[in-house]
């Protein structure tokens, strides 16, 4: 099985929010990088969002959502 990256992020606890989300919608997720982020934050990467390439359009749907909800305007 593919695992592939849906979104990314700067802020961890932006991105565990979307992990779980993801997760009580029934979607195995991980969240990836996110050691290494904190360790060094500035040009370390991007922590990352990852799922298994067969959940991605019903995850996609629910970020969609989330993205609307916790937009950073």
């Amino acid at each position: 099985m593919k695992i592939i990256t849906v979104k990314q992020f700067s802020n961890e606890i932006k991105a565990r929010l979307y992990h779980h989300a993801l997760e009580e919608a029934g979607i195995n997720s991980i969240v990836s990088n996110a050691i290494s982020s904190s360790l060094f934050p500035i040009g370390a990467g991007t922590i990352c969002l990852q799922i298994l390439k067969k959940d991605k359009d019903k995850a996609k749907k629910i970020i969609k959502k989330l993205d609307k909800t916790y937009s950073e305007d």
